[in-house]
C-alpha cells in the first residue's frame, strides 16, 4: 500500500511539472528570483529545462541565478549553453565576458597599487550587474589593500546583503570585524571607554550579528555601573548565540551586582552547563550558596571546582572563606594557604588567611600573612588590623598600636582600628 501510494505521488509530481509549459515555470523562477529565493528560483528554472532541455531563456535564467550567487565560472557555462541554443542571447554572452575582463584589470590595477582604477572597473560592473555580490567582494578586497578598514567592512557588508552565503565575503567581513574588536580591546585596556565603545559599535554597524561585540559592549557597560545596558547587550548575544558560555557568566555577575541572586545563579550554573570545567562559575556560585548560608550546597560545589581545576586559587579562597564562616578555622587555613600558594599576588587572600591564623592563635603564621597583605596592598585597613592582631597576640602592644593607626587611615576599618587602640590605651574599661 504505502510503495502504491510513493508510486502515484511520484508519477503526480512528473505529470505536474510536465502539465507546465516552460514559459509558466520561467516567469515563475524569474519572480522568485526577484524576491530573493534563490533556491526555488533555481528549481523553477531546472522545471523548465525538464519540459525543454533546449529552453535558453531558462538557460539564461540559471546563468543570471549564478551571477546572484557570485559564481561566475557557472554562470558563464551557461550563458554559453544559452548561446547554442539560441544565437540571439549572444549578448547576454557578452555581457558575461565583460564582467571577466572588469574585474581581470581591476585585480591588474589593485597588482599594481592603482587602487582607484581598480575600483572603477568594480563599479562599471555594479552599474550593469548591481545583484553581482563579487563587484563588492573585489571593492572591499581593494580598501583593505589600502588599509581602509571601514572601507573594506562596508563593501564585504554589501556583498552579504547582496547574497548572505557568499563565504569570501564573510570570511573578509569577519576578518576586519574582529580588527575593529582588537582595537576597541586595546582602548578598554587603556581606560578609554568611549573609544572602545565606538569601535564596538563600529563592528555591529557592518555586522549586526557580530556577537562578541554585543557581548564586549556588555562588559563595558557593566564595567560603568550600567547593569541594565549591559544585560540588554548581553541578552543580544545569546540570541545570536545562546550557548556563548561567558555571556551565561558575565550576566550572573550582572544580576549578582544587582542583588538579584537566585536570577545570578540560574545563570551561573547555565554557564557550566554548556561548560563543566568553567572554574569562575563554580566559584560564584560556592560565593552566592555560602552568602545564602546554604554551607552544605556551597561545600558540595567548591569542593567540586577544586577537583576539576586544582590550579583554581579563588576556588579555594571560596572554600577558605565557606569554612570561616562556619568557624572551622583548621580547614579554612589550611585551604586558604593554598589559596595563597596559587595566587602570590592577591592581598586579599593573604588578608583572610591572616584571618584564619588570628582565629587559631597561630600569630606567627598570621604576621607573615598580613605583612604580605600590606605589602601588595599598603593603603588596605583589613591587613595592617590583623597585622595588629597577631602582634597582640605575640604580646607587643606598641607594635600592635602602630599596625591599628595604619588601619585607621582606612576609612573603612577605622572604626574597628580605633577600638582596637582604645583597648590597648584602656584595658580596664575592656576587662570582664
Amino acid at each position: 500500500m504505502a510503495c502504491s501510494l510513493r508510486t502515484f505521488t511520484l508519477l503526480f509530481t512528473i505529470t505536474l511539472i510536465f502539465a507546465q509549459d516552460p514559459e509558466t515555470l520561467l516567469g515563475k523562477g524569474e519572480s522568485q528570483l526577484s524576491s530573493g529565493d534563490l533556491a526555488d528560483a533555481e528549481s523553477s528554472f531546472n522545471a523548465a529545462l525538464q519540459t525543454d532541455p533546449s529552453f535558453a531563456p531558462a538557460l539564461q535564467a540559471l546563468s543570471k541565478l549564478y551571477l546572484h550567487k557570485g559564481d561566475l565560472k557557472k554562470a558563464n557555462e551557461y550563458s554559453n549553453q544559452a548561446v547554442q541554443a539560441d544565437e540571439d542571447f549572444r549578448d547576454w554572452a557578452n555581457q558575461i565576458g565583460k564582467i571577466t575582463d572588469h574585474i581581470q584589470n581591476g585585480n591588474r590595477n589593485v597588482q599594481q597599487r592603482l587602487y582607484d582604477e581598480a575600483i572603477k572597473e568594480y563599479d562599471a560592473i555594479s552599474a550593469a550587474h548591481p545583484y553581482f555580490p563579487d563587484a563588492e567582494f573585489y571593492k572591499g578586497l581593494t580598501r583593505f589593500r589600502q588599509k581602509d578598514i571601514e572601507g573594506a567592512a562596508r563593501h564585504f557588508s554589501n556583498a552579504l546583503k547582496l547574497y548572505p552565503d557568499h563565504l569570501k565575503a564573510r570570511k573578509g567581513l569577519d576578518n576586519v570585524t574582529k580588527q575593529f574588536l582588537n582595537a576597541g580591546n586595546k582602548s578598554y585596556k587603556r581606560g578609554n571607554l568611549s573609544k572602545a565603545t565606538s569601535y564596538y559599535e563600529k563592528a555591529l554597524k557592518f555586522d549586526p550579528e557580530f556577537y562578541l561585540a554585543y557581548y564586549q559592549l556588555g562588559v563595558l557597560e557593566k564595567k560603568m555601573g550600567n547593569s541594565i545596558k549591559a544585560i540588554d547587550h548581553l541578552n543580544k548575544v545569546l540570541e545570536i548565540k545562546p550557548d556563548h558560555d561567558k555571556t551565561w557568566f558575565t550576566l550572573g555577575t550582572a544580576h549578582e551586582t544587582d542583588g538579584h541572586t537566585e536570577e545570578a545563579i540560574t545563570h551561573y550554573n547555565k554557564a557550566i552547563e554548556i561548560n563543566p570545567g568553567y572554574s569562575k562559575a563554580y566559584g560564584n556560585l560556592g560565593k552566592l550558596y555560602t552568602e545564602k548560608q546554604d554551607y552544605k550546597q556551597a561545600e558540595v560545589i567548591l569542593k567540586t571546582v577544586i577537583q576539576i581545576d586544582p590550579g583554581y586559587a579563588d576556588g579555594f579562597m571560596r572554600l577558605g572563606l565557606l569554612y570561616i564562616e562556619q568557624e572551622e578555622f583548621e580547614s579554612a587555613a589550611e585551604n586558604l594557604a593554598m589559596a595563597t600558594s596559587l595566587d602570590e599576588k592577591d592581598y586579599n587572600k593573604f588578608f583572610n588567611l591572616a584571618t584564619a591564623y588570628n582565629y587559631l592563635e597561630k600569630y606567627d603564621g598570621a604576621a607573615v600573612a598580613a605583612q604580605t597583605c600590606v605589602d601588595l596592598k599598603r593603603k588596605f585597613g583589613g591587613g595592617w588590623l590583623e597585622l595588629g592582631l597577631a602582634e597582640m597576640g605575640r604580646g607587643n602592644k606598641t607594635r600592635a598600636k602602630k599596625h591599628f593607626e595604619e588601619a585607621k587611615k582606612d576609612r573603612d576599618w577605622r572604626e574597628m582600628a580605633e577600638r582596637e587602640i582604645d583597648e590597648i590605651n584602656n584595658p580596664a574599661k575592656y576587662e570582664k
